[in-house]
């Protein structure tokens, strides 16, 4: 059975922001085989906050949260939030929203208009920041790691206390800020999700594993199998051979994405600077199948604009809790004489296109891709592409519907 209990929620009962709420505790027992460093059910009680303002009209509130301890000190995280009531500078009613927690990825930080952004998608919306930072990017006195300190983030992997990771504080402080926002009258928390950038999408990997109080998450970008990344080689080639394995064993995604049991929309693109097409291949297989989307933005830029931009990650957030229309699902890929994807929608198919490379001597940011065209029917529910002459080494059908949201295959390989 389920426990539950109710936490008060310490300064933040004059904001008209809490509302005593039950929250639920997170089951440890699906990841407990692999979940060696965090304490789910101590994250799963509601956070001390200090509300920073609360001004008649402030549409987006700032706060601080208490975290996890960093080398034996309490901690704080920064972090803003805002609402549909908040924006409209109107009191909270009886009405609930979906929420949802944002993670930032490097050189980032609790980007205020990325929660305008979700508010005025109609979310209760909270950004936390990973880097230690307050108010004006400025380093906090009880701030915990910087994801921009490689001692931090990789290094304490040599030595083994794997609790003054970055890693661990950020995934703790980002289950953390689900606590809270659960504990909001104003939220629905049948109806939380859970996105992040780059690192904040390495982060979402490992936090829709262990936090299954989420009902959906969108990593952007970020995947697992970090130590074949060529990027973050700055990093991983600074560990001996066991404080990789220590680092792998404890803090890769590729560890914890078979655990996901909620409904994950991969997004990404074929030629993203960090995160490469093999891993993220391998990456998406991990996830069980059934709840595993994937969304391949040809030419998808890296960034944080550009990682909170695609308007599926709201669409794939409302279908899977039960507020909007589910997008195209791909059921089947096969490759025999030709390329035949399957799929099913309740929304009109729109378009599909074939890419493919051939390209293994350039990086993954200027492989060179090709498109081919082929025959979508929408009464049958599949497309049929040409396979190329020259053949392929990695290749990804996109599907589009008549809202122009696109799902995708996996990345796939004739092998």
């Amino acid at each position: 059975m389920k426990a539950f209990f109710t936490i008060l929620l310490l300064g933040c009962l004059s904001t008209g922001l809490a509302g005593g709420k039950t929250v639920p505790v997170i089951d440890n027992e699906p990841v407990g085989e692999v979940n060696r460093l965090w304490d789910l059910a101590l994250l799963s009680r509601v956070p001390q906050v200090e509300w920073l303002d609360d001004a008649p009209g402030d549409a987006v509130r700032s706060l601080l949260l208490r975290s996890v301890d960093y080398q034996g000190k309490p901690t704080r995280v920064f972090a803003y939030y805002s609402d549909p009531d908040l924006l409209a500078n109107r009191p909270h009613g009886k009405k609930k929203y979906a929420g949802v927690v944002l993670l930032h990825g490097g050189a980032g930080w609790a980007f205020r208009q990325w929660v305008e952004k979700w508010a005025a998608e109609g979310y209760a919306a909270i950004a936390i920041d990973l880097c230690g930072n307050g108010p004006e990017i400025r380093p906090l006195p009880d701030g915990g790691p910087n994801l921009g300190d490689d001692e931090a983030v990789f290094m304490q992997a040599e030595n083994g206390d794997m609790k003054r990771s970055w890693t661990y504080h950020a995934v703790s402080s980002a289950i953390l800020a689900h606590s809270l926002l659960l504990s909001m009258k104003q939220v629905d928390a049948d109806k939380t999700c859970l996105t992040g950038i780059s690192w904040g999408g390495y982060l979402t990997c490992i936090v829709a594993a262990l936090d299954n109080r989420f009902k959906a998450a969108a990593p952007v970008y970020g995947c697992g199998y970090m130590d074949e990344l060529k990027f973050f080689d700055y990093g991983m080639s600074k560990l001996s051979a066991d404080g990789k394995a220590r680092w792998i064993r404890d803090l890769d995604p590729s560890v914890y994405l078979p655990y996901v049991g909620i409904p994950m929309l991969m997004v990404n693109g074929n030629t993203d600077t960090a995160f490469d097409v093999p891993q993220y291949q391998k990456s998406c297989r991990l996830i069980p199948q059934h709840f595993r989307e994937v969304c391949i933005r040809p030419g998808m830029r890296h960034g944080h604009y550009e990682g909170w931009e695609p308007a599926e990650i709201r669409c794939f957030f409302e279908s899977a809790v039960g507020d909007g229309y589910p997008p195209i699902r791909i059921t089947d890929v096969s490759l025999d004489d030709s390329l035949r994807v399957s799929f099913r929608t309740g929304i009109f198919p729109y378009s599909a296109e074939f890419y493919y490379t051939n390209d293994t001597l350039s990086d993954n940011a200027h492989r060179v891709w090709h498109t081919v065209g082929g025959t979508l029917n929408r009464e049958k529910g599949t497309f049929t592409a040409p396979l190329p002459q020259e053949g392929f080494r990695f290749g990804f059908v996109t599907l589009k519907d008549v809202r122009l949201m696109s799902v995708s295959t996996e990345f796939i390989s004739p092998e």
